[in-house]
């Protein structure tokens, strides 16, 4: 099943109310159709899902008679309009906040590396856990709204926008998650998701281990700050400007850190967010330098790096 976000607008469907404009991972669809079919309907329910949601990514009434038909619910009987309205209704508390192969390495670390990835990994989530804090709806946070697929904001007949949540830095427009699963989220599944829809999704892991704290705290503000102050931060100009961290932007972050040293990196990155930043969100910025020690707080090793300069004058 592919990995589609979904926009469901059905409502008074065999008298069952569902929210306007809530959004979700495809990844609660099929948490849901694994908790509603039988293992031999799965895929083909599944099929017909995804074929009956149109270009962008809706499904109606219709649409979804269908798909429950597929799966021998009969909409025409209460007994298959309640079972229908019952799925419909697991999709939207399906709360999936971690997937993929690289939860794996969270909860079960190969190497002496991937435990210290880990260790800082946790103590930077700690400094996010500190200063984003718990449930919160507050109407003037742009992140407390619920957005469409792009990341576009929704709004309501009204043209106010829908108010979504967030809680410890995750919100329902970047999740997609439903503001139930939001509130009733644990730090820990917190954790599991920053790890899989973050630091695995856009390849931290893939850069030097020293400067991972200081990406997983810029990521929670966004990934497009990552990659723009990243490569403000290192000077790295021939990378591309993509999110995802590729070979060449490690390979240039070794580079820097090598000539120049972590503690550098971590005073170019945290003064440049500052700057446009002010009050307790600059604070925070400039804190961003106590994060360069979790390398050997961590059990790493201190490395001792050479500039150009002292290189060329020791030879």
């Amino acid at each position: 099943m592919k990995k589609y976000f979904l926009i469901f607008c059905i409502c008074n469907f065999a008298n069952f109310n569902f929210a306007n404009g809530a959004y979700f991972y495809a990844d609660a669809v099929e948490s849901a159709i694994q908790k509603t079919f039988p293992s031999e309907l799965q895929s083909v329910v599944a099929a017909e899902y995804e074929s009956q949601m149109d270009a962008s990514g809706n499904i109606d009434t219709a649409g979804m008679e269908q798909v429950c038909y597929a799966g021998n619910y009969d909409v025409s009987t209460t007994q298959g309009a309640t079972a229908c309205a019952n799925f419909v209704n697991t999709v939207a508390d399906s709360c999936v906040y971690a997937t993929g192969s690289g939860l794996k390495l969270y909860t079960n670390p190969q190497s002496e590396d991937d435990e210290i990835r880990k260790c800082i990994f946790d103590k930077t989530i700690d400094y996010v856990f500190a200063y984003e804090k718990g449930f919160q709806r507050t109407p003037s946070d742009p992140g407390n709204r619920i957005c469409d697929k792009y990341g576009k904001p929704l709004k309501d007949e009204n043209g106010n926008y829908i108010l979504g949540a967030t809680n410890m830095g995750i919100t329902t427009c970047s999740s997609g998650l439903s503001v139930a699963c939001i509130k009733n989220m644990t730090p820990q599944q917190a954790r599991q998701y920053y790890w899989t829809r973050f630091y695995y999704k856009y390849r931290y892991y893939k850069l030097p281990i020293e400067v991972q704290a200081a990406v997983m705290e810029l990521a929670v503000g966004g990934t497009g700050l990552v990659s723009a102050e990243l490569r403000a931060a290192a000077n790295i100009r021939n990378c591309g400007t993509e999110s995802v961290i590729n070979d060449c932007t490690a390979a240039a972050v070794t580079e820097y850190i090598e000539h120049h040293g972590v503690e550098r990196f971590y005073q170019e990155i945290g003064n440049l967010r500052a700057q446009k930043r002010s009050g307790k969100a600059k604070e925070r910025a400039l804190g961003i330098q106590s994060l360069a020690d979790l390398y050997i707080t961590c059990g790493g090793q201190k490395r001792i790096f050479v500039t150009p300069n002292e290189a060329t004058h020791s030879k």
